[in-house]
Order: C-alpha cells, then structure tokens, then sequence
C-alpha cells in the first residue's frame, strides 16, 4: 500500500556496536492511525548503509529514500564515523546530538539539519507544539524530551513537559520536570505547585507541605496552595482544617470539588492501638443503609484499608468530620469518634 512519509527521527548511535537507531513515521492511504518503522544502520561495514532503509521502504511504503533523508543520514554518518575516530570515539555521551535530529521528507526547514543549534531548538518546539495541540501526547512528550537535550533550559518547554507527564501518571518524571523548573524560577509559585502535587502522588508528604507552604508565605490567598498544604497535612495525621477553611473561603466550588472527587482521606501515619472497624458495622455506626455504605466507598473517598476492608478510627473520623463540616453529603451523619490515645503533633 502506498504511504506518505511524515518524518524520520533518530533514536540514538551506540559506538560500540557502530548501530545508528532510527523510526520512520508514515500514513497509509485510508489509514487513520500512523503507522512507523523502527531499524538499525550499521556503520563501518562498508557497503550501502542505507539499504535497511531502502528495503523497509520499498517494503512497507512503496517509497525511495527521499533526497532529503539520503543526503541527511550521509552528512550525519559522516559525521559519526569522524567521531569515531577520535580519541574519545567510545564515550556515548559525545553522540547525545544524535537524538536531537528530526528529518522532513520534503522541507528542509522542518529539519533540523544544517541549522544553527537555536534553530534546531525552535524546529523541535514547533514539531512538539504540533503533536500537543493535535492531541497526541506520546509524541509530544517525545519532542519536548529531545528538546531539552538540546536546550536545556528552554522553560516553556520544560513547563509544558512538566504539564503532559503530570496528566499521563509519569510522577517521578513530572517531579524531575519541576526541579529544573524550579532551578531556573527559584520560588516561582506555580512549579512549587507542581513540585507539591507530584510529591504528594509518591506519598512524600512532609516535602509536599514545605513546597505549598513556600507559596502561601509569598501568596496567603492561594487556593490551590491550601487545598494541597491540607492534603498534605491530612495524610501526615494532622489536621486539614485550617487550610481547608481559608480554600472555601477563597473558592468553595474549587473546595468542593476537590473533597468530593479527589482529596485522599487516608492517615499515612502510623497510630498505634487505634481501632479499626469492620465495614459490616459502619451502617449502625453512621446511621445509613449498606448501600450508602457501598457508595461512599466508592464515590465518595471513604478509605478502606487492608485485606479484609477494615477502616482505620482515624480515617473514618477523619472522613465524617470533612463530610460533616464542608457539607459534601445531602444530609450529615453522627458519628462521634473516641478520644484518640495519641495525637499527632505537627510543626
């Protein structure tokens, strides 16, 4: 089936084994989903390195090289065969540029090629600006990642990687994101939001309520700020309340909507001799029907814990007191918790 060639990208050269990785991404006529190649060329075999390319090709595209990708790799394999040859032709970290060059089949300005290195950091932007606004966040991600290869500092693009591993569960890649935000904007309220948010999703909650406390000390009304210092402070033991107070304040339809849909109600504190309750006897104890026992388990945040489903006092005393206080349930409950015999104590 005839294909129309999109780019060709390079994945990287290991002077070891003298493999240059490359994908080449193309669309099949009546396709709707782009379809990509993935092959090696290896050099210093002699020969035409290019013939992996020409037969995937031929094979999958009924294409020929375009004079852009052949006259391209040539200068590029040139260039890596010259480097290694050099003293330190082994080290990988001299080939890091290779990952940074992308090829158009027909416009030499959308490729980074011959252009000076702002230009090849400006043709990335625009190739990973492309693929966010059209929805496809895989490719995207990718771009801004070879982006700051090249550019490292490029903040707008380190601010909208931070924003894209956030929304698609990279955590640990989206805290890494927001240190460098945060290396160039020291302070800056938004990246210490993003930094707060992140280490709250890895449970490190203690470093999670110094980043949102560090924006409420330049920004007292920030209502972001408070809902994220009371999670924080929720999941160590202690107490929400007061930052939950100032959010409703400030916005109380944001509030809400955080304490009904994703604020964690778990004590990530160990208390010791606390009680737990079996599920079974939570009807009788909040005065509902089991069904909205079963509900709030599973739309309204009421954390069971361990193998059997028990809910830990201070969670469920936790729990009702949000819902009871913030009125986030149709009508309150009674529940009157014991005295704790230990109490949390937080700076």
């Amino acid at each position: 089936m005839k294909a129309q060639l999109h780019f060709l990208l390079l994945d990287g050269f290991d002077p070891d084994t003298g493999e240059l990785a490359l994908r080449v991404v193309l669309h099949g006529d009546g396709e709707e989903t782009e379809r990509m190649l993935r092959l090696k060329l290896h050099l210093g075999h002699g020969g035409d390195v290019l013939l992996p390319l020409r037969r995937e090709l031929q094979t999958h595209a009924l294409a020929t090289v375009p004079p852009l990708w052949d006259k391209g790799l040539k200068l590029i394999i040139r260039a890596l065969e010259d480097d290694m040859g050099g003293p330190e032709g082994r080290h990988v970290s001299r080939y890091r540029w290779v990952r940074t060059q992308v090829l158009h089949p027909t416009d030499e300005r959308r490729g980074t090629l011959n252009h000076a290195v702002a230009r090849q950091a400006e043709i990335l932007w625009e190739w990973a600006q492309r693929f966010d606004q059209a929805g496809d966040a895989v490719k995207a991600i990718d771009f801004f990642e070879r982006l700051l290869l090249l550019a490292p500092n490029h903040l707008p693009g380190i601010i909208r990687l931070s924003a894209l591993l956030r929304d698609h569960g990279l955590i640990e890649e989206a805290l890494g994101m927001a240190d460098r935000w945060l290396q160039i904007q020291p302070d800056q309220p938004d990246a210490l939001l993003r930094r707060g948010e992140a280490l709250l999703h890895l449970e490190r909650f203690a470093e999670a309520r110094v980043a949102f406390e560090a924006v409420l000390k330049v920004n007292p009304v920030h209502p972001l700020a408070h809902l994220g210092a009371a999670q924080a402070r929720s999941l160590a033991g202690g107490d929400p309340c007061p930052h939950l107070d100032a959010a409703m304040e400030l916005d109380a339809e944001a509030a809400r909507s955080v304490l009904r849909e994703t604020f964690d109600y778990r004590v990530l504190a160990s208390l010791s001799g606390e009680t737990v309750y079996p599920i079974t006897e939570l009807p009788d104890l909040l005065g509902v029907s089991p069904s909205e026992i079963q509900d709030y388990l599973q739309n309204r945040g009421l954390p069971a814990t361990g193998t059997r489903g028990g809910i830990r006092e201070s969670e469920l005393n936790r729990w009702v007191t949000l819902q009871n206080r913030y009125q986030l349930l149709p009508m309150g409950l009674h529940w009157m918790a014991p005295t704790p015999r230990h109490i949390p104590e937080l700076s």
